[in-house]
């Protein structure tokens, strides 16, 4: 009899003691070593159990069970507000700041770059958070005057493997353009200026660009070279399943030493948006614009997406060198330029 109460209080204790390293393991310890930012947003009046569901659904949970006991117990009360989160905290830390009280987790602004947009869009958006934030008048022309001055240039090609001489040519109309990448920030600084919001610009892109170097290397282009291609690509196509075929288009053109005759380079150095060119406006003497001169722009004229990247990577062989897109961003490719005149001909709706 003693034997068999010696055993069923070893199992209890067991389960007990199993139980409290669940508990333990799933919610004081993080569910990775490394640091991932995860951005999750509580609305007023959410529940513990929604709550938890949306860290779940960002990988944030490390025992779903164990997490649903700590709630249970603790009771927390969450406040409405965007939390700056991270997979290598514990969940126990992720809801001790999801009660409000640790200011430095909380979102309190956002800074979007667009994609396929220009340096002068995003110096706008900048200038706006920084002024918001600061309480300081802060011009996009102030912004834009950093991202041109020299020194500082300089500092970042000496801090970012992209970022070369490449920039600082005398022809580039905004040294940085195509390196912030298209994102949304969510800024939580006190005392933001233009320097610390280009680091997170240029943070980002670094992420997205160090995976792809051996392949970038490969392709016989420079980091500088291929964005610059990436983004005629980019602003030339409306859907992502012509990216890589158009890709390929500009390819042949290069490799048989055509002009890319690129529209939007055109407008892009008369400081203009959208696909219409006049004859005049082909004229124009800019290293930008691809009717004048031979090979790739001078430098990007976007920003540029990750899909993007990897489609000019991967671009799909033809035999095509020209192409037409219709109103409907329908895309018509032609082998000679008599098809292509034709195709001009019946689909041209500007």
């Amino acid at each position: 009899m003693k034997k068999k109460l010696l055993v069923i209080l070893i199992a209890i204790l067991l389960i007990v003691a199993g139980g409290s390293y669940m508990y333990i393991d799933g919610t004081r310890h993080a569910i990775s070593s490394k640091s991932k930012d995860v951005i999750v947003s509580v609305d007023s009046g959410e529940s513990a159990r929604t709550v938890l569901s949306k860290l779940n659904k960002h990988k944030l949970v490390r025992n779903i069970t164990a997490a649903k006991v700590y709630l249970k117990l603790k009771k927390p009360l969450f406040k409405a507000n965007t939390y700056k989160l991270n997979q290598n905290m514990s969940f126990a830390k992720m809801v001790s700041i999801m009660k409000g009280t640790q200011k430095q987790y909380i979102i309190n602004e956002k800074v979007k770059v667009g994609e396929g947009t220009t340096i002068p869009q995003t110096a706008k958006a900048v200038a706006t958070y920084l002024t918001k934030v600061t309480g300081k008048t802060v011009t996009d022309q102030d912004v834009i005057a950093k991202w041109k001055d020299q020194s500082y240039l300089k500092s970042l090609i000496s801090s970012y493997w992209f970022l070369t001489d490449d920039i600082l040519q005398k022809d580039i109309l905004y040294p940085l353009e195509g390196y912030f990448y298209p994102e949304t920030y969510y800024c939580n600084e006190k005392n933001p200026t233009i320097e610390s919001v280009t680091k997170k610009f240029l943070d980002e892109m670094d992420k997205k660009l160090t995976p792809l170097k051996s392949k970038i290397a490969a392709s016989g282009y420079s980091v500088h070279q291929f964005l610059a291609l990436t983004s005629v690509v980019e602003r030339e196509s409306l859907y992502d399943k012509d990216q890589a075929k158009i890709a390929g288009v500009f390819i042949n053109r290069l490799n048989a030493n055509k002009a890319l005759q690129s529209d939007i380079t055109v407008n892009y150095a008369l400081g203009r948006t959208g696909v219409k060119v006049s004859h005049s406006m082909l004229k124009v003497d800019s290293k930008y614009n691809t009717y004048k001169y031979k090979g790739l722009p001078i430098g990007p004229i976007s920003t540029v997406q990750l899909k993007t990247l990897k489609a000019v990577l991967n671009y799909e062989k033809s035999d095509y060198y020209y192409f037409f897109a219709k109103k409907d961003g329908t895309v018509i490719y032609s082998k000679t330029f008599e098809e292509h005149q034709k195709a001009v001909k019946e689909n041209k709706w500007y």
